[in-house]
């Protein structure tokens, strides 16, 4: 791959209770063959040693800043850790190209920002891009499979500033994985996944929602104004991934309690209807490939 030129790279970490795995997460920064021009860590109310951590680093490396936050430390999927995200971007460096939300538990190849932002450089619709994310199980690392090979995992997303900027950032709500994606697609930007650039995390994020985590999805199929033929497919799909029919039932009950409550949507009814047909093809290329 030729090296074009250099983009100004931003990275923000939102971290609570890292300090198993921030050092692992912030050297894989550091050895990076083209290193970010500033890492932003957002300190959400650590009770742990994370905190002197990130002060090691900070004082040993210019490029690297942390920040404090003050929040409930009770686990919210989604809006907690954009919320961090956005507190973190208030206090970082205003002049980059490309900007990153990553995870605190995550370990990048590295080759990972030059080999992304390359692609950013040569295709100007590229609008998200990232790699891929592996757990490890039985002392290997496997690549997950409970996602759509389209999908950018929330721990590593990679975004251009004129993209970001036109989706107006990361919006503080349960289900930003998939609505940042939406609208990058609506408003006619490619997403770009790279299946054979993989990112260790060494936490299973399931793990930390583990609770009524199924429940949570079908949730967020509501919000985002799935009707009932995707939620239907979307619920078996869960049920054959996690090898459970339970997944199945929480699934449905997530979706109709949200329908009971009418909760307010994420989306509008423009960009609904414009999921509802993004996931409808998806499905038909399935169908005609197979």
């Amino acid at each position: 791959m030729v090296f074009l030129k250099k983009m100004k790279i931003l990275i923000i970490i939102p971290v609570y209770n890292e300090e198993l795995y921030i050092k692992n997460c912030i050297n894989s920064f550091i050895n990076q063959s083209h290193k970010p021009d500033q890492i932003l860590i957002v300190n959400d109310n650590s009770t742990d040693n994370t905190e002197n951590i990130l002060k090691k680093y900070s004082k040993k490396f210019s490029f690297i800043k942390y920040v404090n936050k003050k929040s409930i430390n009770k686990p919210s999927p989604g809006k907690k850790i954009i919320q961090a995200f956005n507190y973190g971007l208030k206090h970082s460096i205003n002049d980059y190209d490309l900007i990153g939300k990553f995870d605190g538990d995550i370990i990048l190849p590295d080759n990972y920002l030059y080999t992304i932002m390359n692609d950013f450089i040569q295709n100007k619709k590229l609008g998200l891009c990232s790699g891929v994310i592996a757990n490890k199980k039985n002392n290997s690392w496997k690549v997950e499979n409970r996602y759509n090979n389209d999908h950018a995992r929330g721990a590593i997303k990679l975004y251009s500033r004129k993209c970001f900027n036109k989706i107006s950032g990361l919006n503080e709500t349960m289900g930003w994985d998939t609505l940042d994606e939406m609208k990058i697609l609506y408003n006619k930007f490619e997403i770009k996944i790279y299946n054979k650039i993989i990112v260790k995390q060494m936490r299973n994020t399931a793990s930390r929602y583990k609770k009524n985590q199924y429940k949570k999805q079908g949730r967020v199929m509501y919000l985002l104004r799935y009707n009932l033929i995707l939620l239907l497919i979307g619920s078996i799909k869960l049920a054959i991934t996690s090898k459970s029919i339970i997944s199945f039932c929480h699934c449905i009950i997530g979706y109709i309690n949200s329908w009971i409550n009418k909760e307010k949507y994420i989306v509008n009814s423009e960009i609904g209807k414009f999921i509802r047909n993004h996931r409808y093809n998806n499905i038909l290329k399935k169908i005609t490939n197979v």
